[in-house]
């Protein structure tokens, strides 16, 4: 469970992409959105959970530095296997480089002394 509280540390956003056709695929995805997104919402408050519908299977997108992005297939996956392909996609985090703004990485005093204007001309 300790990779719920490093998705904002290791991602951009993820994306939840959910068939507009048919329930029957999308009934584990919807499930497990609904038992698991306020607690990963809890734990990541700021962090972009975009959940979208699309002409095409269920899909899982995560974003990280510098755009790379990396997919996975939600098709016939259970509750179980969706959470694996969230974890996976988390740890995938580690190997890429991230692109964080200067202000989410520093402590606020810093933050604060660099965004102050000192009055120079």
């Amino acid at each position: 469970m300790a990779w719920r509280a490093t998705i904002s540390r290791q991602l951009h956003e993820i994306k939840i992409l959910i068939s507009n056709g048919s329930d029957g695929i999308n009934a584990p995805v919807k499930s497990f959105l609904v038992k698991n997104y306020h607690h990963l919402k809890t734990l990541n408050p700021k962090f972009p959970f975009l959940i979208r519908s699309y002409n095409g299977d269920p899909v899982l997108v995560a974003r990280y530095g510098f755009g790379v992005e990396e997919t996975k297939s939600l098709t016939g996956l259970d509750e179980a296997q969706i959470e694996e392909a969230f974890k996976d996609l988390v740890k995938l985090g580690d190997k890429y480089p991230r692109a964080w703004p200067i202000s989410e990485d520093l402590p606020p005093v810093v933050v604060n002394a660099i965004s102050t204007d000192v009055g120079f001309d």
